[in-house]
């Protein structure tokens, strides 16, 4: 699993990102789910595709899903899953209402590629809580009252980390009894089976 902050920006992610894929990319198929819902903002969309193609991959085989709706495509065979950013309450709810909880949970258990982009990356967490919390959380809209997240890692993220924000985080993690990392723009965590490292 590849979680970011802001996606992959840096080259050292970009490197790490490499090292997790086969180097002949042209037959390796990619899902990218996302909840765009305002057409000016569907240039973040274009940008992830181009990363992909500059990378190696088909564009037959780069698959943009916007789970807004209910009547989604079903993909269930893939090999990298990419979950794009935005409020994490309402992703998470359209990831469990379109049934890509159970499609992600089982790519992982397939030990294939998971990329997490900020809310991406809060949602594999087992509860999404952290979301909302601090100056600059997520406001929960949309009234989720069951903030269980996919319970995929032990290991929750705090996305766009910022040095005015180390006190916030600090009374995050006195409250809680499992590990928080924050991750500033341009940083990742990997995990990889038992080992998790941070790129900076």
């Amino acid at each position: 699993m590849l979680l970011t902050s802001d996606g992959i920006r840096s080259k050292k992610i970009e490197k790490a990102f490499c090292g997790l894929i086969p180097k002949d990319r042209s037959k390796e198929r990619v899902i990218i789910l996302h909840t765009v819902r305002r057409i000016e903002h569907y240039f973040y969309i274009a940008y992830f595709r181009s990363f992909f193609l500059k990378n190696g991959f088909k564009n037959k085989n780069i698959t943009t899903i916007n789970i807004c709706h209910d009547n989604v495509k079903k993909i269930t065979n893939s090999d990298i899953i990419f979950v794009c950013g935005g409020n994490t309450f309402y992703i998470l709810d359209r990831i469990k209402k379109t049934g890509y909880d159970k499609i992600i949970t089982n790519h992982i258990k397939k030990n294939k590629l998971y990329i997490g982009l900020s809310a991406g990356s809060i949602v594999i967490h087992k509860t999404i809580e952290i979301a909302g919390w601090g100056s600059e959380g997520d406001k929960n809209e949309i009234g989720l009252k069951n903030l269980k997240g996919l319970n995929i890692t032990n290991t929750a993220i705090f996305p766009h980390y910022k040095d005015k924000l180390k006190k916030e985080v600090e009374e995050f993690r006195k409250k809680v009894k499992y590990k928080v990392v924050a991750l500033k723009d341009g940083q990742a965590l990997l995990i990889k089976g038992k080992i998790e490292k941070i790129i900076r």
